[in-house]
């Protein structure tokens, strides 16, 4: 007993039939690429965006090699290294060396003042033991070049024995006039 569709029967089994294959195809076989085509175009486009900050610096090669000549000369003419932050950032490290404390992040934050002599804070996050970071402190306010510790904070760190510590540390420039 054989049974034949109607018409209106093998319609609606075609068409059935033919939104699972296009979902299928769709699914398997065309959304692949399109994300594949979307992620390729996104790094065109961020490289394209360092190509273009490449390009702008490089167009300014010459004028920021003259500035940092010209900055250099008069770093190295005024001979007082232990004035300027860099001084005071390269002391630092050294305490921070000397004390077996590893630096991961050191920021100077300048603030624009009027005055000739201006309060520079030094943002320093570091990780070492509790002796380093005691000797560490110890060495700042006993610097020669007068740095003093306004904010620390320690912490531990997750499975380990070692701290994190985040330091904010003032230092008297001599501004540039």
């Amino acid at each position: 007993m054989q049974r034949i569709l109607t018409r209106r029967e093998k319609l609606i089994l075609y068409i059935t039939a033919g939104v699972i294959v296009f979902a299928l195809t769709y699914n398997y076989l065309i959304a692949p690429f399109a994300q594949k085509n979307a992620a390729l175009n996104k790094r065109i486009i961020l490289a394209g965006g360092k190509l273009n900050t490449y390009r702008r610096l490089l167009a300014q090669k010459d004028y920021l090699r003259e500035k940092y000549n010209k900055l250099y000369s008069s770093f190295k003419a005024s001979g007082r290294e232990e004035d300027t932050l860099v001084g005071a950032l390269s002391q630092l490290e050294g305490l921070a060396k000397e004390a077996g404390i590893y630096i991961v992040d050191i920021r100077p934050q300048v603030s624009a003042g009027i005055n000739p002599q201006e309060e520079v804070i030094i943002s320093l996050k570091a990780e070492g033991a509790i002796e380093g970071y005691l000797k560490f402190i110890y060495s700042i306010e006993h610097s020669a070049l007068l740095l003093k510790i306004k904010k620390i904070q320690l912490s531990v760190k997750p499975n380990s024995q070692a701290l994190e510590g985040s330091f904010s540390v003032s230092f008297l420039s001599a501004g540039s006039g």
